[in-house]
């Protein structure tokens, strides 16, 4: 039995796309963000906050480790929680009344011990559930932009880079509202 040269070369380049064809799905995230946003720095400072929606499409877990963009120097997963301020918050206050650019920062409205307070803190990653979403949303997790390049104007668009925890990455267009 014969088999023409067309017809190999035609099988061999079909099983050839096909083979590329797995590996750029498996390349692909199962994670995928939208409603994305930015939002607008208040008028004396250069940081400011990243919202958006994460859907993992997998059957696995996975979680963001961190977040880049030539648009900012620096960008950290941080959580709001409130917190009960108790004394030993009391007697630190100077060190939370700190202004917002770096790990440690938090933020404290100088309540008196006993009451509660709204604490942004760095978290090391955000997970989300396999076949589930995750909301980045003000007064809860949230991707904070530190040092601006430039101010953003209403309508921007600023692009961000997630990197997840098995390397892949999810790129995300945020604007600026």
């Amino acid at each position: 039995m014969k088999i023409s040269t067309v017809w190999l070369c035609s099988l061999v380049f079909a099983v050839a796309m096909l083979a590329f064809a797995g590996v750029v799905a498996a390349q692909e995230s199962a994670v995928v963000a939208h409603d994305a946003w930015v939002r607008m720095p208040a008028p004396s400072k250069m940081d400011s906050a990243l919202y958006l929606v994460l859907e993992n499409r997998g059957s696995q877990p996975k979680a963001v480790v961190s977040a880049s963009s030539d648009a900012a120097a620096k960008l950290e997963l941080h959580e709001m929680k409130m917190v009960k301020r108790d004394d030993s918050m009391a007697k630190s206050s100077d060190s939370m009344d700190k202004p917002m650019g770096g790990s440690d920062s938090s933020m404290s409205m100088n309540k008196p011990a006993g009451q509660a307070m709204m604490t942004m803190t760095p978290v090391s990653k955000i997970e989300i559930p396999a076949n589930g979403k995750v909301t980045l949303a003000p007064n809860g997790l949230h991707i904070m932009m530190f040092g601006l390049k430039s101010r953003p104007a209403p309508g921007d668009k600023i692009n961000v880079t997630l990197k997840l925890d098995d390397g892949s990455t999810v790129p995300v267009v945020a604007v600026v509202k």
